[in-house]
């Protein structure tokens, strides 16, 4: 009897939780940013009959109800402890892979995407035919340490995929392969453990690849100097997994043994600073910021110093946040770089490009973001 009653105390317990969990989500203003995934969270649907016959209303209001539960945070660490104990080894695209290292799954978009995105980049180039363009496609982690994914793990082949991007851009757009090279540095910590993008170590040997492919200078690796800035950086792919309990990462620094004094413009923001690096970032969740700040539609970084018996030397930077911590190493053999994230520019790039009066372009994305960018598509409507 006992037991019986044990059990409807737990029911009514967890019928009363509940409760206040759904009187809380009715009560409570919507959180709007998640500081710990760092994305925006989903906001209270408006109701429409014609969205509730459809059942969109339905599937938005799950969404809702997902982003702004009490103690998210905590149930999605709890869920990803339990699919590891269960023999998962996946939760939202992100693999537990060995030596706690989190490696997001590759997949190749379709043929129908990826030929659009090639056309975009074509049809830009055969607008600008007199500048040289490459695109640095970057592996992501799972491509240089495929050793790291756990068992029967399914990620495509990067090194496949880069070649395929290669034949279709048919040596009109210099396709950049650094995998090999990485792969080669593979015993340095070159990407992070708990986060998407490549250290500025790994984005150092990729230039490197990126000089020699393009016929530059060799760098030298005696001109540069390592700072650790951070050794508790925890990246998207820690907050995607949702194991919170890994060690974190460190974030090294390259600099330029010689500095270089340089003028930031934010054109959009219409503000301008003097540094490649934002440190206020370091104490805050996002610290993979403290690198530019950030993405903005279109920055202006220009050296003070030039050479004033040469041309000055003008990069187009075409990128997604990758190329953010190599442009201290860009700076090496350009004057003014103008680095545009076409997820949040909206001018012709084309007509920029005239205007601004470049010299060369440089495409740098990693492999899922180039698979995924439908700006890159869009290209196509340029004249």
């Amino acid at each position: 009897m006992s037991g019986i009653t044990g059990m409807k105390i737990a029911i009514i317990l967890f019928c009363a939780y509940l409760a206040l969990l759904g009187l809380d989500l009715l009560v409570r203003p919507d959180l709007t940013f998640s500081e710990l995934e760092n994305r925006r969270l989903e906001m209270r649907p408006a109701f429409s009959w014609p969205d509730l016959l459809s059942g969109d209303y339905g599937r938005e209001l799950e969404r809702w109800m997902a982003d702004q539960i009490a103690g998210r945070d905590s149930w999605v660490g709890v869920k990803a402890e339990l699919l590891r104990l269960i023999g998962k080894r996946e939760n939202r695209g992100v693999y537990f892979g060995r030596g706690h290292t989190l490696l997001q799954r590759f997949a190749e978009p379709s043929d129908e995407a990826l030929d659009e995105t090639i056309a975009g980049i074509l049809h830009l180039q055969s607008l600008l035919p007199d500048l040289p363009a490459s695109l640095l496609l970057a592996p992501t982690s799972a491509g240089v340490y495929p050793e790291k994914l756990p068992a029967l793990a399914v990620s495509d082949d990067q090194a496949a995929f880069i070649r395929q991007v290669a034949r279709q851009l048919a040596g009109r757009v210099q396709l950049v392969d650094v995998l090999h090279d990485l792969v080669q540095k593979a015993d340095e910590p070159i990407y992070y453990r708990t986060d998407h993008h490549w250290t500025m170590r790994g984005a150092y040997y990729a230039w490197s690849s990126w000089l020699s492919q393009t016929g530059k200078t060799a760098a030298d690796e005696g001109d540069y100097t390592r700072e650790i800035v951070s050794e508790i950086f925890y990246g998207t792919s820690w907050a995607r997994a949702g194991l919170y309990r890994l060690p974190p990462d460190a974030i090294e620094v390259i600099r330029s043994r010689t500095p270089v004094a340089v003028t930031v413009r934010d054109v959009a923001a219409g503000e301008v600073t003097d540094s490649l690096y934002q440190p206020e970032y370091l104490e805050k969740r996002d610290q993979y910021g403290y690198f530019l700040g950030g993405n903005q539609p279109l920055l202006v970084i220009e050296k003070e110093a030039k050479d004033p018996g040469e041309p000055e030397r003008r990069l187009l930077l075409v990128k997604n946040s990758y190329a953010n911590c190599m442009i201290e190493f860009l700076l090496r053999d350009f004057d003014e770089i103008h680095v545009v994230d076409l997820r949040f520019f909206q001018n012709n790039l084309a007509v920029y490009a005239r205007d601004a009066a470049i010299s060369e372009i440089l495409f740098l994305y990693d492999v899922i973001g180039f698979g995924n960018d439908r700006q890159l598509r869009l290209l196509t409507r340029s004249a």
